[in-house]
């Protein structure tokens, strides 16, 4: 048995060298786009973990309007509840312009249906309406959510699986979307409406899931004209 062992050991070796032999180097533009590959792998995952770091869904487009920047007067699109119409001060058929909603502040989230943050902040979302009314701001400050990319019935279907009890619009479009810079989603804005100089300015933004409902709203309070 030894013998016919050793002898077998011998030929798997000869085998595998002239197999090395007859392969040669790796050719150094094979070694370039091996490690292209890892690099791009590499850069994945960090893109991944930023976004999931921040708990955003990041759109590669994404250009928000900074603060200090005027932004446009919305054309907004969706079924409202007579009591969200009368909330926001709004009459008349869809769409209505961001302008006429009734308030010192808005407070915009840009959402979409299928975002797994976005169904994960709902909650919060909900505290930070509830946390508008009970420290008596609602008159001035007023919460709103654009549906990115859905239509009336998925924004309802979010309505109804996270009891939503804000205002709540649709985009299925994306135009408004563009309009406010194609950002990734949550996506928040937090807008002074000037009647006097007839413009929307924006005071602050923010990329993701809020730390919490009230650092949110003490945050935007400081940078809007609610409070003033």
């Amino acid at each position: 048995m030894s013998i016919l062992f050793s002898a077998y050991v011998p030929q798997r070796h000869t085998h595998n060298h002239l197999h090395a032999a007859r392969l040669g180097p790796v050719p150094f533009t094979e070694s370039i786009m091996r490690l292209g590959i890892i690099l791009l792998g590499l850069l994945l995952s960090f893109l991944a973990g930023s976004a999931l770091a921040m708990e955003a869904s990041e759109s590669p487009s994404s250009h928000p309007l900074p603060a200090g920047s005027v932004m446009p007067d919305l054309q907004l699109r969706g079924e409202l509840a007579p009591e969200h119409l009368k909330h926001l001060g709004l009459t008349g058929a869809e769409p209505h312009s961001l302008s006429s909603i009734r308030a010192k502040t808005v407070i915009l989230v840009a959402f979409s249906m299928y975002c797994p943050h976005c169904q994960r902040e709902a909650p919060v979302l909900n505290e930070l309406n509830a946390l508008i009314e009970s420290r008596g701001l609602s008159a001035d400050v007023k919460l709103i959510g654009v549906g990115i990319g859905n239509s009336d019935f998925e924004v309802q279907v979010f309505r109804d699986k996270y009891a939503v009890t804000f205002p709540l619009f649709s985009d299925p479009d994306f135009k408004v979307n563009k309009e406010i810079g194609e950002v990734g989603t949550p996506f928040f804005y937090v807008l002074d409406l000037d009647a006097q100089k007839k413009e929307i300015i924006v005071a602050d933004t923010l990329l993701g899931r809020m730390e919490s409902a009230s650092s949110f709203l003490d945050h935007a309070l400081k940078a809007s004209n609610a409070a003033r």
